[in-house]
């Protein structure tokens, strides 16, 4: 299959900058293969992170934020849900301050920052603590005249962070269910 790759390929106009680009590039591609990376969501070696994620129950959190914040994590852990009862717990906190970042010359604020910042912990059935951790983002949205521009500026900014947030959350569950689960050498 590689000999009918680099076949195709017009090394009349490369040079040697370029053939070394590809040859490069082949020899990444190449050691890449060989050296052991597996996806930390991936199942083999006696590890299936994705079955310990989806046995996870989200308790709930207040507020909208904390309701697009459960449904985003129920997206990313529960791929296939568990027919038994759950065996963990997930606890969140959400706080979501803003602040004023910029002042027009007519003293008419402009730009707004936003940031969530999520501190969680997971438990077993028994109440024990078996991970924690926190996770912050930020980011900044217009303010207009209209309320209405503003208000749907603000809530794609909310939609952005809630994803990271989720997204952060999950990757650090699946790192202890790696760690933890993951066989002895």
């Amino acid at each position: 299959m590689l000999k009918h790759l680099f076949a195709s390929v017009n090394y009349s106009g490369m040079g040697i900058s370029g053939a070394f680009r590809l040859f490069a590039l082949t020899a990444a591609l190449v050691s890449l293969a060989g050296c052991g990376y597996e996806p930390l969501l991936a199942r083999g070696r006696g590890t299936n992170v994705q079955a310990e994620l989806s046995q996870i129950r989200i308790q709930p959190i207040p507020d909208r934020s904390g309701q697009l914040l459960s449904q985003r994590l129920g997206e990313l852990m529960s791929t296939q849900r568990s027919n038994g009862a759950d065996q963990y717990t997930l606890q969140v906190q959400l706080r979501e301050p803003r602040q004023v970042l910029a002042l027009r010359r007519d003293d008419v604020i402009s730009r707004g920052s936003y940031s969530i910042s999520a501190q969680f912990t997971l438990r077993d059935n028994a109440g024990g603590r078996l991970t924690g951790g926190t996770t912050f983002f930020a980011t900044d949205y217009e303010i207009t005249n209209s309320e209405f521009a503003t208000r749907v500026s603000l809530d794609n900014a909310r939609e952005r962070l809630i994803d990271m947030v989720g997204s952060d959350i999950v990757r650090q569950l699946a790192d202890h269910f790696k760690d933890t689960t993951a066989p002895r050498r």
